[in-house]
Formats: structure tokens, C-alpha cells, sequence
């Protein structure tokens, strides 16, 4: 249920940092960093009044550290930035949040996350400070209740419980995967519900039924791309398994993957188990960047010409292969990605 609510302040670096190798942060930084899909889920779940005010249509992933007055480094999931319709100068600048069961601190972070940007922003001598929109998917067992937190929560109370000291407020909305039954997941892009889908099932308990998850993909014309979908998600399931101390076994993924790939379905299982088996994982990470920087530049350009896809087939590191994929996501032109990779 995506839902608006209101609130602000401020909070240290030690609690800002993201732990390293959350799998679930991993997965949804994967799925949304390709920016169709985070657009078309902006689409279904944001404040429409909103996404009225913004041109979809030059929207850009942006870099995802600020730095704050005290030098404390606040790291975010995805930032995004589009220009707004009215032809000001100032851009919307969307943060996007993928959360678990950490939500009393929400407020306070997206406050810091706020302040940080339009006090850099105020010292550069913009008069007008960018709109910021704050858009968090919530992943967990159970429902979040309501009302979403407040910082005036937090702050002392008089004798009548009266909050002593004033907050500004601060505007989030929140899609809570819990409240949303799989049948009323919404998007026009396969890929934005299949990634809800996925968490939906991961965090729920009910990992076991994750084909139901999958079916999405049914709908990509890209077989490629459904391929290289499956292997991550694959990965990413199994780890979600072995820290539950079960084992994903063959069978359980076949009979997930039958009605996606129908025929082709003992192909893409041999290949999927010789990449963990016979390749290790760090390989797989590899192979998965090479396929993943191929298929975001098909998805946005269709034929991609043979010097730029040899040369993105013979890069070996993992990092460099990662941060293709978001310039393959941002670049104009196959001539100004094939100058990024040749530099």
C-alpha cells in the first residue's frame, strides 16, 4: 500500500552506512538501477500530483553519496534526476529506499538526506532549491501499521503527551510489499513486478513459492534477458535459502522455470549450474555484468554493433562491468557509451 506521510531531522554516519553484502539491497539495486523499471514503478506507486510536475522522459540515475556539513557520508540506495515540466532551472531529484524492518529511524535519515542536498545546494547560490521526492519499497513480514513514523515522535513529551519542540515536516511515500496481495501488484513493466514479486515471497516466508514470483518474465521478448535474470535471481534466491539453512534444490527451480522457458527450459538450467558450479560465484558475477551492460544497451537501442559488444565481452572486472551498466543506462548515444569504453 503506498501511503504519504510527513517528517525530518538528522542522524549519524555510523547508522547512515548500509551493511555491506545485504543481499536484498543488492537484488533491488540490480532490478531498479535500470531506469525503465524504476520509472514505471514510480508511475503506479508515486504521488501523482508529482509525477505530473516531472519530464519522465529525460530522467537520470545521479550519484548516490552526499557528503554533510560534518564531513559524515550519507549513502542511499538510488538517486535519480529528472527536469521538471515547468522549465525551471531546478530538477526533481528522487531518492529511492529499499527497507526492512528499520523504520523508526526513517524519518530522521530522509531528513539528513534532505538537509545535505539543498545545503549544498544553498552554498552554490541556487535560488531555487531542487523538489525533492523521497520513495521508499518496504520489504517484510508483516504489515507496517499506521500512522508511517514521525520525528515528533521521538521528541520529549509534555504532561499531556504533547510533543515539547517543533520538527519541520518532510514528505515520504511508502510502498509496503506486505499489504499488497501478488494479484495487485501493479506495472506495465514485467520487470518492476517480478522484483516486488521476488521480495514479496523472500521476505514473507514463503520463499518456496517464488515461481509465482517469476511468471513476469513470461513477458520479456529478450530471451537473453530472461536468462540473465533467472541466473541472478537464482543466485540471489539460494542465499536467501542457505541463511534460513534450507537448499534450493534443481527440481524446485525447474518446475519454477517451466512455464517461462517452456522448451528451452534443460537449456537454461545446464547453464545456470555450470556458472555455480563449474565457475564459482565471482565469475558469475562476471559474466552476469558482460550480459546485464548487453541487455540494458538492447533494451534502449536494439542492435548493438559487434566492436562494442567484443569489447564488453573481453572486461574481466566485476566493478568496471558494474558501473557500465549505469552508463548504459545514461548515456545518449551507442557513440557516447562506446567512448566510455574505449577511454
Amino acid at each position: 500500500m503506498a501511503h504519504e506521510n510527513s517528517q525530518t531531522n538528522a542522524e549519524s554516519s555510523q547508522s547512515e552506512k548500509r551493511r555491506p553484502g545485504n543481499i536484498y539491497d543488492v537484488f533491488v539495486k540490480n532490478i531498479f538501477s535500470m531506469v525503465y523499471v524504476f520509472c514505471d514503478f514510480l508511475v503506479h506507486y508515486g504521488d501523482q500530483n508529482f509525477v505530473r510536475n516531472i519530464d519522465l522522459s529525460n530522467i537520470s540515475l545521479s550519484a548516490t553519496h552526499y557528503i554533510g556539513e560534518l564531513f559524515d557520508e550519507r549513502i542511499l540506495d538510488l538517486v535519480f534526476l529528472c527536469p521538471l515540466k515547468n522549465g525551471s532551472t531546478a530538477k526533481a531529484v528522487i531518492f529511492f529506499e529499499h527497507i526492512g524492518d528499520n523504520i523508526a529511524t526513517l524519518p530522521v535519515r530522509l531528513h539528513s538526506f534532505a538537509s545535505a542536498f539543498w545545503w549544498r545546494e544553498n552554498k552554490e547560490g541556487k535560488k531555487t532549491l531542487s523538489s525533492i521526492y523521497f520513495i521508499i519499497l518496504r520489504a517484510h513480514k508483516t504489515p507496517l501499521p499506521l500512522p508511517y513514523p514521525q520525528i515528533l515522535d521521538r521528541l520529549p513529551k509534555d504532561e499531556n503527551g504533547e510533543p515539547i519542540g517543533y520538527a519541520p515536516e518532510i514528505h515520504y511515500t511508502i510502498v509496503d510489499l506486505s499489504s499488497l496481495p501478488m494479484s495487485e501488484l501493479r506495472g506495465e513493466e514485467p520487470l518492476s513486478r517480478f522484483a516486488m514479486g521476488i521480495l514479496k515471497k523472500m521476505t514473507e516466508g514463503a520463499e518456496e513459492e517464488f515461481g509465482e514470483a517469476m511468471l513476469p518474465l513470461m513477458e520479456l521478448e529478450d530471451e537473453e534477458q530472461q536468462a540473465i535474470i533467472t541466473k541472478e535471481t537464482f543466485r540471489f534466491i539460494s542465499k536467501v535459502f542457505a541463511a534460513r539453512g534450507k537448499r534450493l534444490d534443481p527440481q524446485t527451480l525447474n518446475d519454477a522455470i517451466k512455464p517461462i522457458f517452456k522448451e528451452r527450459t534443460d537449456t537454461v538450467m545446464l547453464t545456470i549450474f555450470e556458472e555455480v558450479e563449474a565457475r564459482g560465484e565471482a565469475r558469475g558475477k562476471t559474466e552476469f555484468g558482460r550480459n546485464m551492460v548487453l541487455s540494458v544497451l538492447r533494451k534502449r537501442f536494439g542492435a548493438i554493433p559487434d566492436d562494442i559488444e567484443t569489447s564488453i565481452r573481453q572486461m574481466n572486472d566485476p566493478i568496471a562491468l558494474e558501473s557500465l551498466v549505469i552508463e548504459a543506462a545514461i548515456c545518449g548515444t551507442l557513440e557516447e557509451f562506446s567512448s566510455i569504453v574505449n577511454a
